[in-house]
């Protein structure tokens, strides 16, 4: 299947919205229950329009996202199909929000099919898979992420697959990179070969250039993890140069329209976002 209709310029320029209880968390740090549904479709809404013309593709929730990107009312039913107003193509998550521990340990819970995404217009499918080499689960989440590439293969569908890296103790997105090369060669090594990895930046260039050695021909993009913009502009850069392809950026684009009110909001949406997704494509763009 040809991936060209998620780039533009030879590479991927790729907005992740998909955030969904965390997203209500950046909004009220101290009460997310009490974001209104809208409120959410609203601001992801006026981040998606402020980046239209920037990005080639984007990454959104059903809930949320879609109905925020398709001008449609709420997706809460995965079955029910429809017409949609986009014009650049997006990902669909195939994972609950979240994760079931067991024993301590993340276990990734698959929510949706790929026919369902289809039927709700998507134009591929991300999987977030949570992911130690080291710890007993990893062998489950291996098969977790094995039929969820079975179900895409099945149907044609493109597939970006996002393996997490955590520590024993809980820490996330760990940029370690003995840890994020141990999980690339892991998934590799089990025949688990997405359409695209969205990986997390593995610690310096010469992680970069390793993920592009093991991963061969599978192309792989960096994720934003919610660092700050500068720091995320300095991982991007050497991402690029190892061999990253683009990048699938979300909070370290938007995440002050969260909590920012008034004029400063409006500033920043009309001109601070715009400008961060300028300076990142064209870092993508120059390598």
């Amino acid at each position: 299947m040809s991936l060209n209709k998620f780039k533009e310029h030879g590479k991927f320029l790729m907005l992740a919205l998909d955030h969904r209880g965390s997203f209500k968390k950046l909004m009220n740090p101290k009460d997310p229950d009490e974001v209104a549904d809208q409120e959410v479709i609203d601001l992801k809404k006026e981040i998606i329009e402020s980046l239209q013309d920037q990005f080639s593709g984007l990454l959104i929730d059903v809930e949320d996202g879609l109905p925020a990107y398709t001008n449609k009312q709420s997706f809460s039913s995965s079955k029910q199909s429809f017409s949609s107003s986009k014009s650049k193509p997006f990902l669909l998550p195939l994972e609950k929000s979240g994760y079931k521990e067991e024993e301590g340990e993340r276990i990734t819970e698959l929510q949706r099919t790929v026919a369902e995404l289809l039927s709700l217009g998507a134009d591929g499918g991300k999987l977030l898979l949570y992911f130690n080499p080291s710890l007993k689960s990893a062998q489950k989440q291996l098969e977790i992420a094995k039929k969820a590439l079975d179900d895409a293969n099945a149907h044609g569908f493109t597939f970006f697959l996002e393996p997490v890296t955590y520590t024993k103790d809980g820490k996330t997105h760990t940029q370690d990179k003995e840890l994020v090369l141990g999980t690339v060669k892991t998934l590799k090594e089990a025949g688990v070969k997405p359409d695209v990895f969205k990986i997390e930046y593995p610690g310096n260039i010469d992680g970069c250039m390793e993920v592009t050695k093991i991963l061969g021909d599978t192309p792989w993009i960096l994720l934003a993890y919610p660092d700050s913009f500068e720091k995320f502009k300095t991982h991007l850069d050497s991402a690029i140069k190892g061999g990253a392809q683009g990048f699938l950026a979300g909070r370290a684009i938007w995440q002050e329209a969260c909590t920012l009110k008034g004029k400063e909001k409006e500033k920043f949406l009309k001109e601070t976002m715009p400008e961060r997704f300028r300076q990142i494509v064209e870092i993508t763009k120059k390598h």
